[in-house]
């Protein structure tokens, strides 16, 4: 297949097919299909994909592209050939939620030909300065979408009978669906679905002493999964790529820009467009920040690709190596080398390791495995439906069932071959050691220790192997490499990893505590202590700069008075709050399981032409809806949707490219967010986060997160641009408060993501909030308190609430209500809340106090404890 085949699959419907009836029209065309064929023309004329037409058999294949591609709520409608009836287009419904649409608001006519005037224009110029027709494509597909956003252009539904789905969403997919389809236009019984996934990820990426550790972590495994994807992507299109998303995804845009002059225009056009999502300047967030998962899903033309996914990750890793080792130029999308004395670490390291000094599961399905299950379903809708459904309707649901079915083939590191032999070497004396941050990793550098007074120094052993490699800067080495330490080849390399791409120290946990405070000028009234802040920003260790730790937190916890700060803001300290977060049901989601929320039927008036055939179309609908929930059964979608209600949406390739763009957009939201307000973000996966962030800033982050999951009324809005928001379950969070000297790190992370699973499972509904400290206090609440528990925080510290609150709550609740249960008991619990309150309060209690005790599900002397528990660990942030 041609790259010119999958342009014409990007191309073969305008975008603006929409407002076709409508009468716009401007280029011309007698029919869509011709005005599509026009702007064709337009976008690639002087191109190196320019000057041809599709031809019958591009023509068939991308036909048959287009029908595999669509979403489920089409395949009962009449095609497009028989429809005698058309829709006018008056809104985008939420694919995931359809409670939630958007109105479709098109500029005038008369100015809708500047738009995509300046929409051809910018898509054109990128693709000419393409060299070939391969990058001509890579280049088509990287600005098309992004070109109409900023042409000031809205979302458009590719079928305004069913706006389930944007445009975009159907022609992108309709380009993944190519790799399927053979030249007569039959589904490839070698098409393959191959997944990609790092097992073990979060001990990958917990394997830290310190905040830069976590984010180096994710960045190792961002770049592997991405490297491996990137060479199955150079081979066959970036639209093999269903999962992670290369719509919006910044890795794309970076990695075009290592490979191709034009790459730059690219990633011009992709800062703008980012820019007007997030309303800031992102240049400086997408060069550092990892936002690939550790699993990828592709669509291959034949498994026999897949059975190089072992080989292209043990590839890619070697790039990664060579790249931090400065051994080979960085053409990966997060780049650089470590220079002098972390770079002689770094190779003395890794002179020997295993070529996969990570592990890897690979699992794959072909289309002629998958497609018994895809008649099976077939038969079963049809029967239900009163109508036949072909198979091939099927085929991305059965392709992802049996897939799922089988198991994945792990690829574990070997650190000794067959006969004991150690593959790595050790620069220190004696047998070998355990890693002191991965005990399955062998430590390669044993950075032993000593107390002194100016603080932790090497001991004279580690001086001499340090000196033995030709370090010579051991004050700077210690901010990178801390003495203590017994380092694997994995762990050297994440550190060497991060300070090449960052250009800085290894963050810390301390800086991270400290970095709000002193960006707001907090310390500028008492030098002294600004300038050990200072100290540890840079990454000096905290310390050993205040001597010890209690000398640390005494010091801060007299920066009020020594330097004036105002007493509505938090008290600096070396406290930081870890944030973990995960979307509720979102594996449910992924399957097609959705809320109850019916589609909104279209108005009447908005149908022009046979009723007759529309009332059919849409009684066939209904049908069809109600016929697959015998899959959704099977996909165990009741408990997702609060009950028997819950409905089911076969999940199609347009349906998965809706998800995945709208996974990438809340990611980037995430990490906006989080580094806004001064916090290190680990990984964003859009359905997912971990970060570190400064106390004050912690509940910000939640509230500001949980509206970006949400959206805009279910949308992410770029300009009139909308994209469907994961607005369908919720997005639950935990909260955790440690210490960034004396808690040990990787356990509070690990006990945060602890207290999240439990939150989800006593939190009624979900889209719960954990809130903790490792002092070992935790309560639950909804998301949607985290500024009531600001605002507990907020009294507490200005005396307006007494600490001893939760205390005199406990003892009221006594040894529990014993009411009998109900809403005698509800009423009970008020009641003693609101009166405890009042007398620890001295302006009033706070507004939403008594929604506590709605929270948990286990009664009212369960509510009342968690109360009791969740205003204790609020008193962490006063």
């Amino acid at each position: 297949m041609g790259w010119f085949d999958k342009a014409w699959a990007l191309l073969h419907d305008p975008p603006y097919k929409a407002l076709w009836p409508l009468g716009y029209k401007p280029l011309g065309g007698k029919t869509h299909e011709e005005e599509a064929r026009h702007l064709m023309a337009a976008l690639l004329g002087g191109t190196k994909l320019g000057g041809g037409a599709p031809d019958e058999r591009t023509s068939r294949i991308v036909a048959a592209a287009d029908r595999l591609a669509s979403s489920f709520d089409r395949w009962a409608l009449s095609t497009e050939g028989e429809a005698k009836y058309w829709v006018k287009p008056a809104e985008l419904v939420n694919p995931f939620n359809p409670a939630y649409a958007t109105k479709v608001e098109p500029p005038p006519q008369e100015q809708f030909g500047g738009h995509i005037e300046k929409f051809v224009k910018n898509v054109n110029r990128v693709v000419r300065e393409a060299g070939d027709e391969k990058e001509a494509y890579f280049a088509l597909y990287a600005v098309y979408e992004l070109a109409w956003i900023e042409a000031g252009l809205p979302a458009l539904p590719a079928d305004t009978r069913v706006p389930t789905h944007t445009i975009f969403d159907h022609l992108y997919a309709t380009a993944s669906v190519m790799n399927w389809v053979g030249d007569g236009g039959e589904p490839r019984g070698d098409g393959c679905l191959l997944e990609i996934d790092i097992p073990g990820i979060q001990k990958v990426i917990s394997s830290a002493r310190k905040a830069g550790d976590y984010r180096a972590g994710s960045m190792l495994v961002s770049l592997a999964i991405w490297g491996t994807a990137w060479r199955y992507m150079d081979k066959h299109g970036p639209d093999v790529l269903l999962s992670p998303s290369p719509r919006f995804n910044p890795f794309l845009y970076l990695q075009l820009r290592r490979l191709y002059g034009w790459g730059e225009s690219a990633l011009r056009l992709y800062r703008k467009v980012a820019g007007m999502a997030l309303g800031a300047d992102v240049a400086a967030l997408l060069d550092k920040t990892p936002l690939v998962p550790g699993t990828a899903y592709l669509a291959l033309p034949s498994c026999s690709d897949a059975e190089r996914a072992v080989e292209h990750f043990e590839d890619a890793l070697d790039e990664i190596r060579a790249m931090v080792l400065g051994e080979r130029e960085a053409k990966l999308p997060l780049a650089g080398s470590a220079t002098g004395d972390v770079l002689k670490i770094a190779k003395a390291a890794l002179e020997a390791a295993p070529r996969r000094y990570l592990p890897v599961r690979v699992r794959y399905a072909s289309i002629s495995e998958a497609w018994g299950a895809a008649e099976e379903a077939a038969r079963e809708v049809s029967r239900e439906a009163g109508f036949e459904v072909d198979p091939a309707r099927f085929i991305f649901w059965a392709l992802m069932k049996v897939l799922k079915e089988k198991p994945a083939v792990p690829y574990p590191v070997a650190w000794f071959d067959k006969g004991g032999a150690p593959r790595f070497v050790k620069r220190y004396g004696g047998p070998w050691i355990y890693s002191s941050l991965d005990p399955d990793q062998p430590a390669v550098l044993k950075l032993s220790g000593v107390v002194t007074p100016q603080g932790v120094d090497y001991d004279e052993e580690a001086k001499a192997a340090l000196a033995q490699i030709g370090v010579q800067n051991l004050a700077e080495l210690a901010k990178v490499f801390r003495p203590k330490e017994a380092l694997g080849p994995v762990d050297v390399l994440k550190r060497a990893l991060y300070y090449g791409v960052s250009r800085d120290r290894v963050e810390s946990v301390e800086a991270v505590a400290l970095r709000w405070h002193y960006r707001r000028g907090y310390f500028k009234n008492c030098p002294d202590l600004q300038r050990r802040v200072e100290e540890v920003l840079q990454g000096a260790d905290a310390e050993a700069v205040f001597t010890s730790p209690e000398a640390a937190d005494k010091a801060l916890a007299q920066a009020p008075q020594l330097c004036g700060g105002d007493p509505a803001v938090p008290a600096p300290s070396l406290m930081y709050a870890i944030i973990r977060a995960d979307g509720d049901n979102i594996g449910k989601l992924i399957s097609g399981c959705l809320p109850p929320a019916q589609r909104p039927p279209v108005e009447d008036r908005l149908v022009e032409g046979d009723k007759g055939q529309w009332e059919e179309d849409q009684r066939r609908l209904e049908k069809l809806e109600k016929a697959v929930q015998v899959l959704g059964e099977k996909a165990k979608c009741r408990g997702a949707g609060g009950g028997a209600e819950a409905r089911y949406a076969v999940p199609s390739p347009a349906y998965y490219a809706a998800l995945s763009a709208s996974m990438m957009i809340t990611a980037l939201k995430d990490a906006y967010i989080v580094a806004k307000h001064d916090g290190e973000v680990v990984f964003a996966g859009g359905d997912d986060l971990l970060a570190f962030a400064p106390l004050a800033a912690a509940f910000h982050i939640v509230k500001e997160s949980r509206e970006a999951y949400w959206g805009e009324g279910g949308f992410h809005k770029i300009g009139p641009y909308s994209l469907p928001a994961l607005a369908a379950y919720g997005k639950s969070y935990s909260v955790r408060a440690a210490h960034s000297i004396t808690d040990f790190m990787a356990i509070e992370v690990e006990e945060a993501t602890r207290l999240l699973e439990k939150a989800k499972e006593a939190v009624r509904g979900k889209d719960a909030l954990a809130v903790s400290t490792s002092t070992g206090h935790a309560g639950f609440a909804k998301a949607r308190h985290a500024a009531l528990v600001e605002q507990i925080a907020e009294a507490y510290r200005t005396g307006n609430l007494s600490k001893n609150l939760p205390y005199d709550l406990e003892r009221w609740a006594g040894d529990g209500l014993r009411c009998g249960g109900g809403e005698t008991c509800r009423e009970a619990a008020s009641i003693i809340l609101s009166y405890v309150a009042s007398r620890n309060a001295k302006n009033g209690i706070p507004s939403l106090l008594e929604e506590l005790l709605d929270v948990v599900a286990d009664g009212a002397d369960a509510a009342l404890i968690n109360a009791a528990e969740l205003l204790k660990a609020a008193r962490e942030w006063a």
